[in-house]
């Protein structure tokens, strides 16, 4: 998608709009994004006429991709409808309820197949409809997004029926599946040996690092991959090492942070008829976005003497008064 250039003049509500949503569809394939994504990729076609399908758990804190990678994955595998009228559904893809259950994970798979009747019957019976349903969809992949809520409370009686029901799940649906969930999710495994060894690929996807140069270049590096498609005529040098300094201290590396920034930014860029992202909107748009963890975290925006280390240093200090 083309913008046009503003050249001082304020964009419409309509295009401002537009700009905004550009950006958040915003999706840098970097290093450790890719690598996950091809993982799934090779899981994904080596599980097909296996006589064991692999699984695989993937975590990380909020923010870090997890979910955007695995929608735009789902979304190389749409649905549709065979000759014969069945729908087939090649990646299920499903987020779990907040306060979930066995029952209702099964019903919200069944739910996402398309069964009317998602909501009715015993556990048992909505999990034997889904196994039916997945072989009749021929579904390949079965991708279980949020899974920290089937875990949410924190007891020994609902961690037992949870491993059991997954556990049982897997073994029987037969196909690959991918659990995916907040870091803490994975203590789920410690509760039952078998289920830990059918999940025996465990990976984390974390936000970018800064300390080291390297860091400090593949961050630059996502920065300017997101420049070239923001919504302007003119580059807005992310990638400066001042600016982008200011970035990953505002955002932690957090790729979501990043984003909801540069809406902001964007939005008051297009407002102004600006063709590009500079300093000002920026400090602007620091004011727009809520980090509620993180109560003692300045605007580095507009400040020239800004140094990173002392701004991590002191709003440490501070957290630890």
């Amino acid at each position: 998608m083309s913008f046009k250039r503003l050249n001082g003049f304020p964009a419409s509500l309509e295009e401002v709009r537009n700009r905004r949503e550009h950006v958040k569809s915003i999706i840098v394939e970097h290093p450790r994004y890719r690598e996950i994504y091809e993982k799934i990729q090779e899981m994904h076609f080596f599980s097909k006429g296996s006589v064991k399908a692999d699984s695989l758990f993937l975590s990380g804190r909020t923010g870090v991709g997890k979910t955007t990678l695995l929608e735009e994955y789902k979304e190389q595998y749409k649905r549709f409808i065979n000759d014969e009228g069945y729908t087939i559904v090649p990646v299920l893809y499903n987020k779990v309820p907040v306060g979930a259950t066995p029952k209702s994970v099964a019903a919200s798979l069944l739910r996402s197949l398309g069964d009317p009747a998602y909501d009715k019957g015993t556990e048992n019976s909505q999990t034997a409809r889904l196994l039916h349903f997945i072989k009749m969809c021929q579904v390949e992949l079965i991708i279980i997004d949020e899974f920290q809520h089937l875990i949410d409370r924190d007891t020994k009686h609902v961690l037992n029926k949870a491993s059991d029901w997954v556990k049982s799940f897997c073994d029987d649906a037969g196909v690959p599946i991918i659990l995916c969930g907040m870091p803490e999710s994975e203590k789920i495994f410690a509760h039952n040996d078998q289920l830990d060894r059918r999940f025996t690929e465990k990976v984390k996807m974390v936000g970018f690092d800064y300390m080291r140069k390297e860091d400090q270049i593949d961050f630059r590096i996502f920065l300017k991959s997101i420049d070239e498609q923001l919504p302007f005529i003119h580059k807005s040098d992310l990638a400066n090492k001042n600016l982008a300094d200011k970035i990953y201290y505002v955002s932690r590396g957090i790729p979501h942070y990043v984003n909801k920034l540069l809406v902001e930014a964007t939005t008051l860029a297009a407002k102004n008829g600006n063709d590009f992202i500079d300093e000002n909107h920026l400090y602007e748009a620091f004011k727009r976005i809520n980090i509620s963890n993180r109560p003692y975290i300045i605007n580095p925006f507009g400040d020239e003497r800004f140094n990173i280390i002392e701004a991590f240093d002191v709003e440490d200090r501070k957290n630890l008064a």
